[in-house]
């Protein structure tokens, strides 16, 4: 997938669509693209600010206290965006279900682009508020 691609399958979450296509590409740009395993860990409950993690292939499985509360199909979703933008604690573990890819963005880059982009900013915090309003 190019980095035209990803920025589509980007703009197509709607917390993104408002969002430049420059700082789109810085955000893809500061990640790097992984191959993911069944089972692998992405989030860890209870760890602070780790990465965020764009599922571009597979399936996610959010677990609280190991129990499954929710799964992610859909290319485009973002994960860990609470805790990498806040540095708090991760409030589920996050892990494949299968095996996919995932664009992984660290917490200190995730915040050299938003700092350059305040269009992302402003997504990353409305997404942030539209999970936490639904707790």
């Amino acid at each position: 997938m190019t980095e035209t691609e990803l920025t589509t399958l980007l703009r197509e979450n709607a917390d993104f669509s408002r969002v430049s296509d420059a700082a789109l590409a810085a955000l893809i740009q500061s990640g790097e693209r992984r191959a993911t395993d069944t089972g692998e860990e992405l989030i860890r409950q209870g760890e602070s600010g780790q990465r965020i993690w764009v599922l571009i292939a597979g399936e996610l499985e959010a677990l609280v206290d190991d129990e499954i509360v929710n799964r992610l199909a859909t290319a485009g979703e973002v994960v860990g965006q609470i805790s990498a933008v806040s540095f708090t604690p991760a409030t589920a573990t996050v892990r494949m279900a299968g095996p996919g890819e995932c664009l992984a963005v660290s917490h200190g880059a995730l915040h050299a682009v938003m700092e350059k982009h305040p269009d992302l900013a402003e997504a990353f915090l409305r997404s942030m508020a539209k999970y936490l309003g639904r707790r």
